[in-house]
C-alpha cells in the first residue's frame, strides 16, 4: 500500500518546520525535519573540525557518520553518535554549516535514501529545500512556502531572542540573505520550487495563519480527481439519475416512503450523509429519497450478489472490508467528499432491524472522514413502525440540517474529537426519530 507523501519546500526561515509539525500533528502524519538531518551533518562535520567549504573532507568523513532515527509520538528524535542532538543544531552557526554541507553531492546521496525509506512506512510531511523537485518528485502534494526576507529574519530574530541568542535583527537578515544566495545557486539540488508545487506566501500570515493555509493546500490537492477517476464519476452520476427516477419511484410508492427536511440536502458541494441502519433497503430508501447522487459504503460480502450487486452499484455504493479497517474505503470516502460528493455512512456498522436506535452501539469513522475532507455531516433518521420493513407500511426519512465542522467540535482531529462529534450526530439522529434510551448506554468502540 502506498503512503501518502506531502513535500514542503523554501527558504531557511520561512516557518517551514514549525508549521509542518503542527500541520503533521494535526492530520496525524509522520514529521520529517530533513533540515534538521543536514544540521546534524553540519554539527558532524564542526566538531571533526573540518572546513564544510572542504568536499573531499567532507566526503571521507562521512563513513564514519553516526546518524539514528526514531519515531516518538509522531515525531523524529535524531541522535549523533548514540546521543539526541536537540537544540545543539539550532544555532546560526551550524545552520551556516549546513547550507555548506547540504551542497556536497556526497552528503546528500547518503541522506537520500534514508529519507525515503520513512514514506515506505508512514503517511509523511517533509520539509526542506529540495523535497519535490529531488527527494519526493512524485510526491502528491506539493508547497513552496515562502516569505519576504525581511519577514523571515524578523520571526528568526525573536526565535533567537526567546533562546537568549545575543544577536541583531540586521545581522540575522545578512545571515539568511547569504544563506539564500547559497542555497539558489548551489550545484547540487538548489533551492528551487517544483513546477508542480503550490506557492504559499506567509508573510502577512501569523502562524495559525499558516498552519490553515497549509491544511487547505493538502486537502484540495490530495483530492483533487484525476480525469479517469472524473469520467467514472460521471458515469455513475448518469447511473443514479435512472436509479432515482426508476426504481426510486417504485421503492417510493410500495414503501410509502414520506420524507421530511429535504431542503437540508445541501445542492452542491460534499457532505456525509449518517443514518440509524435497519436493513440493506436503508441504501434504497435514503436514495429514493434525495434527488442527488450518494455514495454508499456497504459491506463487501454484498458485491458478490450478482442482482443485488449491479443494483447497490448503480445506488453508488463503495466496498467496505468491516473485519478491519478499512482504509482503501476510508480514503475513497474523503476523496469523493472532498470533491463535492455525497457519502452515506451508518454509524452503527450494521443492521439494527426492530430495534430503538438509541439504545445501540455506534462508530466514529463517518466523524473521520467528514474531519479529512473538510464537510458537514447530515444526521438522516429512518423511523417506520416495528423499526422492520414491510410492504405498504409507511417508512419516514427524516433529514436533519447539516452540522458543521466547527458544530462537530472539530479542531485538531483525532479519536477524541471524532468519538464526541460521533455522539453530537448520533444523538440528534435518535432526537430527529423522538427515539429515547431505554437500556444503559453502551460502551462506544474507539476506531
Amino acid at each position: 500500500m502506498s503512503h501518502l507523501k506531502i513535500a514542503v519546500d523554501g527558504p531557511g526561515g520561512a516557518g517551514k518546520s514549525s508549521v509542518c509539525k503542527e500541520v503533521a500533528r494535526r492530520l496525524n502524519l509522520l514529521y520529517i525535519d530533513t533540515g534538521a538531518l543536514y544540521r546534524t551533518v553540519g554539527l558532524y562535520i564542526k566538531r571533526a573540525g573540518i572546513d564544510p567549504e572542504d568536499r573531499e573532507a567532507v566526503a571521507a568523513a562521512l563513513p564514519a557518520l553516526s546518524i539514528t532515527v526514531r519515531a516518538e509520538q509522531g515525531r523524529q528524535i535524531i541522535s549523533l553518535d548514540g546521543t539526541p542532538v536537540g537544540d545543539e543544531i539550532r544555532t546560526q552557526e551550524i545552520s551556516m554549516y549546513a547550507s555548506r554541507v547540504s551542497a556536497i553531492p556526497a552528503v546528500r546521496a547518503k541522506l537520500l535514501d534514508y529519507q525515503r525509506s520513512f514514506a515506505e512506512e508512514y503517511d509523511v510531511i517533509l520539509d526542506g529545500r529540495d523535497i519535490g523537485t529531488v527527494i519526493f518528485p512524485d510526491a502528491e502534494v506539493k508547497i513552496f512556502l515562502t516569505a519576504s526576507p525581511e519577514a523571515r529574519a524578523h520571526r528568526r530574530y525573536l526565535e533567537l531572542q526567546a533562546k537568549g541568542v545575543d544577536v541583531t535583527e540586521e545581522q540575522v537578515l545578512a545571515e539568511m540573505n547569504e544563506r539564500d544566495r547559497a542555497d539558489s545557486t548551489r550545484e547540487s539540488a538548489p533551492l528551487a520550487a517544483a513546477p508542480d508545487a503550490v506557492l504559499l506566501d506567509t508573510s502577512d500570515l501569523d502562524f495559525e495563519g499558516s498552519i490553515d493555509a497549509v491544511i487547505s493546500l493538502i486537502k484540495a490537492r490530495r483530492y483533487a480527481l484525476s480525469p479517469e477517476k472524473a469520467k467514472k464519476v460521471k458515469k455513475q452520476k448518469r447511473s443514479y439519475r435512472f436509479f432515482y427516477y426508476t426504481l426510486g419511484w417504485i421503492i417510493r410508492f410500495f414503501h410509502r416512503i414520506k420524507v421530511t427536511g429535504r431542503e437540508n440536502i445541501p445542492r452542491a458541494g460534499g457532505g456525509i450523509l449518517c443514518a440509524n441502519h435497519i436493513a440493506i433497503l436503508d441504501i434504497f430508501s435514503i436514495g429514493a429519497s434525495v434527488p442527488r447522487p450518494i455514495n454508499f459504503l456497504a459491506k463487501r460480502e454484498l458485491f458478490k450478489i450478482p442482482i443485488l450487486s449491479s443494483l447497490i452499484r448503480s445506488a453508488g455504493a463503495i466496498p467496505l472490508e468491516r473485519k478491519k479497517t478499512d482504509l482503501g474505503a476510508i480514503r475513497r470516502s474523503t476523496e469523493l467528499a472532498a470533491n463535492g460528493n455525497l457519502v452515506a455512512i451508518f454509524p452503527q456498522g450494521h443492521r439494527q432491524p426492530g430495534k430503538n436506535p438509541a439504545d445501540t452501539e455506534y462508530k466514529s469513522g463517518a466523524a473521520l472522514v467528514a474531519y479529512r475532507s473538510g464537510v458537514p455531516i447530515i444526521p438522516i433518521c429512518i423511523k417506520m413502525k416495528g423499526q422492520k420493513y414491510r410492504i405498504f407500511r409507511k417508512t419516514e426519512i427524516i433529514i436533519g440540517k447539516p452540522l458543521s465542522q466547527e458544530e462537530l467540535g472539530f479542531v485538531n482531529g483525532g479519536s477524541a474529537e471524532y468519538r464526541d462529534a460521533a455522539a453530537k450526530v448520533f444523538n440528534e439522529i435518535c432526537r430527529l426519530g423522538n427515539f429515547e434510551r431505554t437500556l444503559p448506554a453502551p460502551e462506544q468502540e474507539n476506531e
